[in-house]
């Protein structure tokens, strides 16, 4: 049956960590990173990476664009080319409002032919603004080499918890 979920890999975050990543892409077929209830120690962005061989690859290759989407605020746009990690999640909360949630799906990332290519869909409480954020979007990482998982990070601080599994889609 086609549209089927098959798990790769999982890790619960209940103390402080400095990333989590997540290994065993290991074929052509689309990928999904789901994660929720992630919380950060400082409030700072979630940022993600993509891994070869299980080191994650912090060269400046990281392209992506989002619409964002505020209950505070009007809608608006992110745009980000040469980055050193793509951006998942806006204004992680350290706080007790259930931390962020967020779906990727990954395409093209153990072919060393193509660029990897990612999708976006967070939705979470936002530290300052005090109301529900969330962005759709996407990115690539521009290099042609065989991704084989991910790594999730703060730009600032630790994860303090979260659920985060890999699924490939059959």
């Amino acid at each position: 049956m086609a549209g089927q979920l098959v798990q790769v890999a999982t890790n619960t975050v209940t103390s402080a960590v400095a990333s989590v990543s997540l290994v065993g892409i290991n074929s052509d077929d689309v990928y999904v990173l789901i994660y929720n209830n992630v919380a950060g120690s400082t409030g700072a962005n979630g940022l993600l990476r993509f891994t070869e061989s299980g080191t994650a690859n912090s060269t400046s290759n990281y392209d992506e664009a989002y619409k964002t989407m505020r209950s505070t605020s009007a809608f608006g746009t992110h745009t980000a080319t040469n980055g050193t990690s793509f951006i998942a999640d806006w204004n992680v909360n350290a706080g007790t409002e259930g931390g962020t949630q967020n779906i990727h799906y990954i395409f093209n990332a153990n072919n060393s032919s193509e660029y990897t290519f990612f999708t976006n869909e967070q939705t979470g409480w936002g530290v300052g603004s005090n109301g529900l954020m969330s962005f759709t979007g996407g990115g690539v990482f521009t290099v042609t080499s065989a991704v084989d998982g991910i790594n999730y990070f703060m730009s600032s601080g630790d994860v303090d918890s979260g659920t985060f599994t890999l699924y490939k889609v059959v």
